[in-house]
């Protein structure tokens, strides 16, 4: 059992808040769940939760407390805060498990993809990916980049998908490909293909 000093003058109604917030802080790891492991098995994604989800792939968001790119097996925090809008990110790998991508949605109609390149046991920080995106014009109101795979080490293959201003609903989607340069970080679009339009 943990015991909580209180200093003697504050209000029944105080001491109760901070009865619940230490009761709270115990309670914020009950669960741990690890998933998107790297393929050679040295890193994975930690997801900690506050209780026990009712299923493991479906986590609902307001359980998760952190989310965090770990080595394995120690739990070594490597990156932190891996959340896509209050759920856990997907971590997609390449095959050597020296890259990895996920989506991070930075706003209510924007997505933006975050890429890092493994040195040795650490990740450094992102890449520049501000730039990755399909140039295709026009006024566009939402913009979603989704990593799909890595085709090899350092070529990795995205699906964006776009809506326009204009009120009529006019929307596309791309799959692309960018080239990342390990020892430059910077990235460069390789070719890209319309999947579908509406009222283009």
């Amino acid at each position: 059992m943990t015991f909580v000093k209180l200093p003697g003058s504050l209000t029944p109604i105080a001491i109760a808040v901070i009865l619940a917030q230490s009761s709270l802080a115990q309670e914020t790891a009950n669960f741990e769940i690890i998933r998107d492991v790297s393929p050679d098995q040295k890193f994975g994604v930690l997801i900690s939760c506050a209780d026990k989800p009712q299923h493991p792939d479906y986590i609902d968001p307001t359980l998760i407390t952190a989310v965090d790119l770990v080595s394995l097996p120690s739990k070594k925090v490597i990156v932190k805060n891996l959340q896509n809008n209050g759920s856990a990110a997907h971590v997609v790998w390449s095959q050597d498990s020296m890259w990895l991508a996920y989506s991070f949605q930075s706003g209510p109609r924007v997505s933006d993809i975050y890429v890092y390149h493994r040195l040795g046991d650490d990740f450094g920080d992102p890449l520049n990916t501000d730039k990755l995106h399909v140039d295709v014009g026009g006024d566009v109101k939402n913009d979603y980049v989704e990593p799909v795979r890595w085709i090899k080490p350092g070529l990795l293959l995205l699906d964006e998908s776009m809506i326009f201003r204009g009120g009529e609903g006019n929307s596309a989607e791309y799959r692309f490909t960018a080239r990342f340069d390990e020892k430059t970080g910077k990235s460069q679009i390789m070719s890209k293909k319309k999947l579908r339009s509406k009222n283009q």
